[in-house]
């Protein structure tokens, strides 16, 4: 997680040179458009590493981290520098538009991975799950190959990964549903546009039980901004779960070099169920069951 900090520290850094180069005359950049790198399809070239999405998203996309430990030690610099941006960008109020009893359901599975007496209370990335998309994209690191009729993305977690055809064809059929869904992606421009759906209903969006339902349905936009930078956003619609379809946005940036490799996250499920779940019923027996939440008075 630090070195998610650093690197967004460093983005900063390059944001404000540029934002000093666009308080300059115009004229002197007029011959200078930013033309994206192009594969020999004539595509943008999104290929290489890229980190994931602001810091802790993965913990809360509406509130970000975690215990006030986690949020004083990992997010102060980067609050003070404006890089803990908000990741949902519509509805304006940066919150999940769900249904009533959905909200009802997310607030039960709060107190459910907080103290968890079956395997379905533990938070899926918990139990090394597929995380599907778009969680997958901002908890960590990430790696886009690329060709005429296919976009691979590789990530750093539990060495999981996507095939995205580009051919036009087909979804699965919708009696099919799997933790990463089935993508298709098609150009719109220079902008990478994948839909992906036939979800189960196994995974969470963030691990403060934002749950959803096998009818989900993402709509993602891939655009190169600049040769080191990332703009995804993502338009998810579930209309057994949300009162309305709802979108966030994040900036990734590139990171390594030639040499660089992933960080090996080995997770494999079942790891640590054993010990959650004797700690959760003994917390139950014990009448210790509470609501999960960062909003803890710090010590």
């Amino acid at each position: 997680m630090q070195k998610k900090i650093w690197r967004k520290i460093n983005r900063f850094a390059a944001i404000s040179v540029i934002a000093l180069l666009g308080a300059m005359p115009v004229e002197l950049f007029a011959q200078q458009a930013w033309e994206p790198p192009r594969t020999v399809d004539g595509h943008p070239d999104l290929q290489g590493y890229w980190d994931g999405g602001p810091v802790n998203a993965s913990h809360s996309i509406e509130d970000g981290c975690c215990d006030v430990i986690h949020a004083r030690m990992q997010s102060r610099t980067a609050d003070r520098l404006g890089l803990l941006e908000p990741l949902i960008i519509d509805p304006p109020d940066g919150r999940i538009p769900y249904q009533e009893w959905a909200e009802v359901k997310r607030t039960q599975l709060l107190y459910d991975m907080e103290t968890p007496t079956e395997l379905g209370h533990i938070d899926p990335e918990d139990r090394c799950l597929l995380l599907g998309a778009p969680r997958s994209n901002y908890r960590g690191d990430l790696e886009i190959r690329q060709t005429k009729d296919y976009i691979v993305i590789l990530y750093e977690w539990a060495h999981a990964y996507r095939v995205i055809p580009m051919d036009g064809r087909s979804h699965v059929a919708e009696t099919i549903s799997m933790y990463n869904g089935d993508s298709r992606g098609r150009w719109e421009g220079d902008t990478l546009v994948v839909e992906a759906k036939n979800f189960n209903d196994q995974v969470w969006l963030d691990s403060h039980g934002s749950f959803y339902s096998d009818k989900l349905r993402v709509v993602e936009r891939w655009e190169l901004i600049d040769s080191d930078a990332i703009r995804y956003e993502a338009t998810i619609e579930d209309p057994n779960v949300f009162t309305r379809p709802w979108t966030l946005a994040f900036t990734m940036g590139r990171i390594g070099g030639d040499d660089y490799e992933f960080f090996e996250e080995a997770c494999w499920e079942g790891v640590t169920n054993k010990h959650r779940l004797a700690a959760g019923r003994l917390a139950v027996a014990a009448g210790e069951r509470q609501l999960h939440t960062h909003e803890e008075e710090s010590q």
